[in-house]
């Protein structure tokens, strides 16, 4: 039997042309959620909802990049040169020892030599012969910006030769407050509510991406830096979290992609553009404040999380988000429904679970699933970080790659929405890692330009792809009392990840060649390791610490969701048997 919107009565409990039994209560939000909409106005509401968040992570995510930049052509700075009115050409050629690779001069050392006695002399300093070899380190530099037209901080202070690790240690410190802020921002989420953890963590944001701008030394930008830290990943990942438990259990996909493959994927892809044309270093970082401002309005935009309420037993707030939900989806389900809804939540719900990570630790599969994600993410961001820094290693126009290299997100994430339900979380995971380090390895093999620029767009294009897996599969397999902080724990270790990646691709001055190797090597790796999860697709998500302990018992290694497709139909309207 079916009420007036062509739902099933929720007291039936059996199908006729069905021989498998129906869900016969409404025990969780996720079988409720259909009564009252699961994905209409009030779904793309919430996805609009999404934009000024992925906005801000993909600024906090990439701003320092630009903060940073320093053009590969610099030299020593030498002023009797300068005084001969010569060209930035001629001073290269007169006073600068020739190098072998690009840009074929050192950029650290200099030519021991006085010039002052030849300038006395009047001499024609370029008709002279050089016969020492003898160089001296740098004390002052110039730069060449014809490709990047401005100063950032780190030509400012001149953050170059023996100085050049300030801008690895300085995105490192960056990550490092994100670490800080996982656990503090996850905690709250977990205990005091979504929406005040996420308010707290945008404001902190704003106000430390506006004081960075003030910065005038190493330390005072390393601290703003990290304050800064502290809003990354959280930014994104509770308003992420809180989307997706609104959302129908066929519908999870498009959250991901809608938020990284359409509104990550503009702002990164603009980003470059904005660093360019605003062309001052200071008025880039108040720039990169706005998106932060959604700080004000947050309250207004999002919900907080059902969920949450559910399993803090506020069951009151549970029926009026519902009935909330009902009105804007224009539904008008049973009053009774909301009444067998509130009876018959189980006693694992009802019951105020409250859980820590630690947790995790006391179910073993659970455990697993935990760490098996923890390295798969942490391998991933390691790939993906090394590919953006690896820009700046190709002599081409770093904001016209970088654009490219982001603008891989709409299609990755387009190509992604087809196939993740389809193919499966696994399987999409392993063939995009795969795919890359295929990529990787080709452009270190490949010796044109534009060839090396084509493998890491091509590179990038599939880690877009092998994030959004990350960022869904953990959201998913992980049950409601833990998932924020488990979520966070996991992104920590990919903060770590993060804060090794600038150092992955300074390893290029050992051999230009190992940055490749290395990315190459950790996404067969996690290409690996993904195999070994169970497939969320379908499922709906754990609520409890045991159902996350039993999620996926009764999955075997080698199924895949695309050949299995009536069994993975039937996971979407019929509760899995281990529930």
């Amino acid at each position: 039997m079916k009420n007036s919107n062509g739902v099933k009565n929720p007291i039936d409990t059996t199908d006729p042309n069905e021989s498998i039994t129906l869900r016969p209560k409404l025990e969780t939000f996720d079988d409720i959620l259909p009564y009252v909409g699961d994905f209409g106005r009030y779904q793309w509401l919430l996805l609009l909802a999404l934009l000024p968040y992925s906005v801000a992570y993909a600024t906090l995510y990439f701003s320092q990049f630009f903060l940073t930049l320093v053009p590969q052509e610099h030299w020593c700075k030498i002023e009797e040169l300068i005084s001969l009115n010569l060209t930035q050409e001629e001073r290269v050629e007169v006073g600068i020892p020739k190098s072998q690779s690009y840009p074929y001069y050192d950029r650290c050392h200099r030519r021991d030599i006085d010039f002052f006695p030849i300038i006395n002399h009047r001499m024609d300093i370029r008709s002279i012969e050089w016969k020492a070899n003898k160089t001296v380190d740098c004390n002052q530099w110039e730069y060449n910006f014809t490709q990047i037209p401005y100063a950032s901080i780190a030509v400012e202070l001149d953050w170059v030769c023996d100085q050049e690790y300030l801008i690895s240690t300085a995105q490192s410190i960056f990550f490092c407050g994100s670490i800080f802020g996982g656990l503090l921002f996850g905690w709250i989420a977990d205990h005091r509510g979504r929406i005040p953890a996420l308010v707290l963590c945008n404001g902190i944001g704003f106000l430390a991406s506006i004081a960075t701008a003030s910065a005038n030394t190493f330390w005072t930008f390393a601290i703003c830096r990290f304050l800064t830290g502290l809003s990354f990943d959280n930014c994104i990942n509770i308003p992420l979290i809180i989307v997706l438990e609104y959302m129908a259990v066929n519908r999870r996909t498009l959250v991901v992609n809608i938020a990284f493959g359409v509104y990550f994927a503009v702002g990164s892809t603009v980003l470059p553009w904005i660093a360019y044309y605003v062309a001052n270093w200071r008025f880039f970082a108040y720039v990169s404040a706005i998106p932060m401002m959604s700080v004000f309005i947050t309250p207004w935009i999002l919900p907080e999380s059902a969920r949450w309420f559910v399993a803090n037993g506020r069951i009151d707030k549970v029926v009026q988000k519902l009935q909330r939900i009902a009105k804007i989806n224009r539904k008008s389900p049973e009053v009774c429904i909301y009444d067998v809804f509130v009876r018959n939540l189980t006693v694992s719900e009802t019951q105020t679970e409250s859980a820590n990570i630690f947790d995790i630790l006391k179910s073993p599969r659970l455990a697993k699933n935990t760490i098996l994600l923890i390295f798969f993410w942490s391998l991933t961001m390691i790939a993906f970080d090394g590919h953006v820094y690896s820009l700046k290693l190709i002599p081409s126009s770093v904001f016209v790659s970088f654009s490219l290299a982001c603008a891989t997100e709409l299609p990755a994430g387009l190509l992604l929405t087809l196939l993740l339900d389809r193919w499966g979380r696994r399987f999409c995971g392993f063939i995009t890692l795969a795919m890359t380090c295929l990529f990787s390895f080709a452009e270190l093999l490949l010796q044109p330009i534009i060839a090396k620029l084509t493998m890491s767009v091509l590179s990038r294009f599939c880690l877009n792809m092998a994030a959004n897996v990350g960022l869904q599969y953990a959201a998913e397999l992980l049950p409601t009392p833990i998932r924020t902080q488990g979520v966070a724990l996991i992104h920590i270790f990919g903060i770590i990840a993060h804060s090794i990646a600038p150092y992955v691709v300074d390893s290029a001055k050992i051999w230009d060649g190992l940055p490749m190797i290395i990315i190459s090597i950790v996404s067969f790796v996690a290409a690996t390791l993904i195999l070994f999860l169970p497939e969320t697709l379908g499922r709906d998500l754990p609520q409890t610490l045991r159902q996350g302990e039993d999620f996926g018992k009764d999955q075997s290694f080698w199924a895949l969701p695309c050949f299995e497709r009536l069994r993975s139909n039937r996971h979407r309207h019929y509760r899995p048997r281990e529930l």
